[in-house]
């Protein structure tokens, strides 16, 4: 993987409660964003939005699954300023509102 790419992916990782803005993320590695996007997609498959909303419903499913916070605390962990904006996302990627996936989860490992 091309070595930009992957500290992109480590300044998002490490970044991720943030905003982060595609023009930001690609002059911190050094490229037009126009190139790092059209990088990141051959890369990775994904672009570098998609592949950030990726990682950020990964976290949160696991602090649903495995803590006490409360939805939005979950969604501000995660880099959402809006509970609601975070429960439509997480929905769409996953099928269920974060309060139901919590249920379900929480009933399974019990």
């Amino acid at each position: 993987m091309d070595h930009r790419i992957e500290a992109a992916i480590r300044i998002m990782q490490m970044e991720e409660s943030r905003h982060l803005a595609i023009a930001d993320l690609a002059r911190r590695v050094g490229l037009s964003p126009w190139h790092f996007i059209r990088l990141f997609k051959a890369e990775t498959s994904l672009t570098p939005k998609q592949y950030l909303l990726n990682s950020r419903m990964k976290h949160a499913q696991e602090l649903l699954g495995h803590s006490f916070l409360s939805v939005k605390e979950v969604a501000a962990n995660v880099g959402f300023e809006d509970r609601s904006h975070f429960s439509r996302d997480f929905k769409r990627m996953n099928g269920e509102a974060p309060t139901n996936f919590r249920e379900h989860r929480r009933r399974n490992l019990a």
